[in-house]
């Protein structure tokens, strides 16, 4: 796969399912399921994963398949209603009447699991920024031998413009190997390509945190803050929208510590925004400096949570948390 290739497929899907999620996003209540763990999952993840998958199913059905959501609780028939209004969704999205057979087809495409390339998909990643109607990405992201090689982040409520908060929103992230990071609005306008950061002063480094205090540890995320003296604050940001805003030089380090000791992440929470971030220049590792392992399939059984900086500083900030973890 090149990367035009690539760029189309992705870049297409990814628009189908963030116009679904901005239609979502407008009502007034959206309906959700609960998934195993207590995390929601909505209509639109659901209809966001079916659009994605037709279109990799598609263009690019011999390769493997791993995404987050499943079809099970739509086939249940349980919420009639939460099935029609997916199968809703995403019948006006491709123009075309879709029937429930095929909507659940397309959720639960697989591939090939023999294939080289990957597909690690999020269809709503960061569901309750979503339903807060904050940061949320459609994160698609993409495997070679089980290393990431390629990205698109659709990010519909990022500012276009980091120092206008009350201007356009909507912003598209998208990599591939060796060919560079670039940006461009959602709803129209120029591809630009995107750097990481390169300073090495600590008074101007931003760390990226969650907004969700259960998503990795907050007082690691301090003592680091503390112990290096980044003075640039904290910025608090739901899901992979993290990777966009260091890839294009708006924070320097990314860090997710495991929440407790059990806790692996998921694959499709990262390989998007790894591969983004890779080709603005920056680095990713987990938090002691072992290289993130996607070849588990969903989990990330080998690291201690993940760590993402612009680059020049990786090597000292992952001296700073081993201390910290180990102490």
């Amino acid at each position: 796969m090149n990367a035009d290739t690539f760029t189309n497929v992705a870049l297409e899907a990814g628009r189908l399912a963030a116009g679904i999620c901005r239609r979502v996003q407008q009502e007034q209540v959206v309906e959700t399921q609960e998934k195993a763990g207590k995390e929601p999952v909505t209509v639109a993840d659901y209809a966001s994963q079916a659009v994605i998958l037709r279109a990799l199913s598609l263009h690019c059905g011999d390769h493997a398949i791993l995404a987050e959501e499943n079809s099970e609780n739509l086939r249940a028939g349980d919420d009639a209603h939460v099935a029609d209004r997916v199968r809703e969704l995403v019948s006006d999205a491709l123009g075309e009447p879709v029937t429930m057979e095929q909507l659940c087809a397309w959720i639960d495409h697989q591939g090939d699991a023999d294939s080289p390339y990957m597909w690690a998909i999020d269809p709503i990643d960061g569901t309750k920024g979503f339903l807060r109607k904050a940061q949320y990405a459609v994160a698609i992201g993409l495997l070679r031998e089980r290393v990431p090689v390629a990205g698109a982040l659709v990010c519909p409520n990022l500012a276009v413009d980091p120092n206008d908060e009350g201007g356009a929103r909507g912003v598209v992230f998208h990599a591939y190997e060796q060919a560079g990071a670039f940006q461009f609005p959602l709803d129209g306008g120029d591809t630009t390509p995107i750097r990481a950061n390169a300073t090495t002063d600590a008074a101007d480094v931003r760390v990226l945190g969650s907004v969700e205090s259960s998503h990795g540890d907050p007082r690691l995320l301090t003592a680091l803050v503390e112990e290096l003296g980044f003075g640039g604050g904290i910025v608090r940001v739901d899901s992979q929208v993290k990777y966009g805003v260091l890839a294009r030089g708006d924070a320097e380090v990314y860090l997710r510590p495991r929440s407790k000791p059990d806790w692996r992440d998921n694959a499709w929470d990262h390989v998007a925004g790894v591969a983004v971030a890779k080709e603005a220049g920056g680095r990713s590792t987990d938090v002691v400096g072992r290289p993130l392992d996607f070849s588990f399939g969903a989990k990330m059984e080998e690291n201690v949570g993940v760590l993402t900086t612009h680059g020049p500083l990786h090597d000292e900030i992952v001296a700073c948390l081993k201390r910290l973890v180990e102490s």
